[in-house]
């Protein structure tokens, strides 16, 4: 079992998706935890991973049931499974001491033929460096990693300075990657000699207690069953949402036949064809922030329904933020 955390936005799906497209003869099972009651991740990695579980909306530090999760993880690592990896996705407000908690509870436990394989902390590249300021958890969650891969790093013109930096804080390797390019067999080969479990988890137990960082984070879902005007969505995200650091989820627009997928941390957006389990008529989208003005958003997010047919080049800024 290995757990995977970062930051709102870091690219920890895109990692996954990546290690399960490029899987090989390797059998693995996903869990997902959305911070929010639409499990978006989970719809992103169905299909792709050997089986699927979605913990959504809460934290799964501190409101998805344990023993539920436990339990979870007991059936995935049982021999029947036959599953060689099991990935633990934690939602980006994850407080990862606490999630290490579980899992080494787990393989303890219940789980009797699970072995806890570290924890990977996913950081992005171009977020990061402004980020740790507004959030000095983040270094906290690099000094806990077995593994740390820094994401994105196609965006950002030198990652050195930054890449050692994680250097002098991580216990364990520092991989750069972009678009999610990590190589399974970190993951899913024996496990090095050294002892991460026993170490990790003596750092996790003298953590000192108290608020979790994202007490006062909170997530707005947004379902709308009409076809988006792509002009206006694009500008209202470019704009920015008052008090939403992260939004993602599923859209369609008027006149386009697909579903798309949207990403957007802060103004920073992107856009994708959505996958064929993404079933959408207008708008499926979890929005993530602090002291949200929820019928403000609600309705900005329904002053960008469209009202009419478009003309041929409307998707153009869509098209502008696509991958």
């Amino acid at each position: 079992m290995v757990l995977l955390a970062g930051h709102l936005g870091a690219g920890k799906t895109t990692l996954v998706n990546h290690l399960l497209r490029h899987a090989d003869e390797r059998r693995i099972g996903v869990v997902v935890n959305d911070f929010g009651a639409t499990p978006v991740d989970a719809v992103l990695v169905a299909g792709r991973a050997d089986a699927v579980a979605s913990l959504a909306d809460g934290c799964l530090c501190c409101e998805v049931d344990a023993g539920g999760l436990v339990a979870l993880l007991a059936t995935l690592t049982a021999p029947r499974a036959g599953l060689d990896l099991v990935l633990v996705e934690a939602s980006g407000l994850a407080e990862p001491r606490e999630l290490v908690r579980m899992l080494l509870d787990a393989a303890r436990d219940e789980a009797a033929h699970a072995v806890y394989g570290g924890l990977v902390v996913v950081v992005d590249a171009v977020e990061f460096p402004v980020s740790r300021r507004a959030h000095p958890e983040l270094v906290e969650h690099v000094r806990l990693a077995d593994l740390v891969v820094v994401t994105k790093i196609d965006r950002v013109a030198d990652t050195s300075a930054l890449v050692d930096e994680l250097r002098a804080l991580a216990p364990g390797a520092v991989v750069p990657v972009a678009h999610g390019a990590l190589d399974p067999a970190l993951l899913a080969e024996p496990a090095p000699a050294r002892p991460y479990a026993t170490q990790l988890s003596f750092d996790a137990l003298l953590a000192p207690s108290g608020d979790h960082a994202h007490a006062a984070y909170e997530s707005l879902e947004h379902t709308d069953d009409a076809p988006l005007d792509p002009a206006r969505f694009v500008a209202l995200l470019e704009a920015g949402l008052p008090g939403v650091f992260r939004l993602k989820g599923f859209a369609r627009f008027v006149g386009d036949a697909r579903a798309w997928e949207v990403q957007a941390v802060g103004t920073a957006l992107r856009m994708r064809p959505a996958p064929r389990a993404a079933r959408v008529d207008g708008a499926s989208l979890v929005l993530i922030g602090a002291g949200l003005d929820r019928p403000a958003l609600t309705a900005a997010l329904l002053g960008c329904r469209a009202e009419g047919p478009v003309g041929e080049y409307a998707m153009l800024p869509v098209l502008r933020y696509a991958d």
